[in-house]
């Protein structure tokens, strides 16, 4: 039975040493198998957060172009608003000019136009007395007619009307006047 016992005990020993060694074989394999798998989780979480960044660089950079827009329509509107006040303005010191500088302003403009036989000046009612002189020194007739506007003159010859009212010539040439106003206020 010493022989038999003795057989057992190395049968069991070898067991024993084969098993520690497949036992130390396949904890280095998980040593292995999770490094591996460790390193594979960083450089997905490395990828992962560098496109997490850049989309929110993406979502960053759109919100800041968005607000810049919205700021450059706000001012853009700011200084529409403030050249249509000064438009506004501007015509209301013409309506409102003394009774000499109207004239005088009236008859500059008279100057620039053909003589033609017939050629009539239509004003307003409040207008006739106070631009009557001015019109026939400008070698113009001041018409019988007269035509609800708020400042300049209408002429009239036969059945052809060119308005120089201050509400048309502002309408007529408001581009160019914002242009110069721009320039001047901006």
């Amino acid at each position: 039975m010493n022989d038999g016992k003795i057989i057992i005990d190395k049968i069991i020993e070898k067991a024993d040493a084969e098993a520690k060694a497949i036992k130390e074989k396949a904890n280095l394999e998980v040593d292995v198998i999770l490094k591996a798998a460790q390193e594979k989780a960083k450089r997905e979480s490395e990828a992962l957060k560098k496109n997490a960044e850049a989309e929110a660089e993406k979502v960053k950079a759109k919100a800041i172009s968005g607000a810049e827009l919205q700021g450059k329509i706000a001012i853009l509107q700011e200084k529409q608003g403030i050249l249509e006040d000064v438009i506004a303005e501007a015509k209301k010191r013409l309506e409102t000019l003394p009774d000499v500088q109207y004239a005088e302003t009236i008859g500059g403009m008279l100057v620039g136009l053909d003589k033609e036989k017939g050629t009539e000046i239509i004003v307003s009612e409040k207008d006739k007395e106070r631009l009557a002189n001015v019109i026939k020194e400008k070698g113009f007739v001041l018409s019988e007619q007269s035509r609800e506007i708020d400042g300049g003159f209408i002429v009239k010859n036969g059945d052809i009307e060119y308005n120089y009212s201050f509400e048309s010539i502002i309408a007529v040439e408001q581009e160019e006047i914002r242009q110069i106003a721009a320039k001047i206020l901006f």
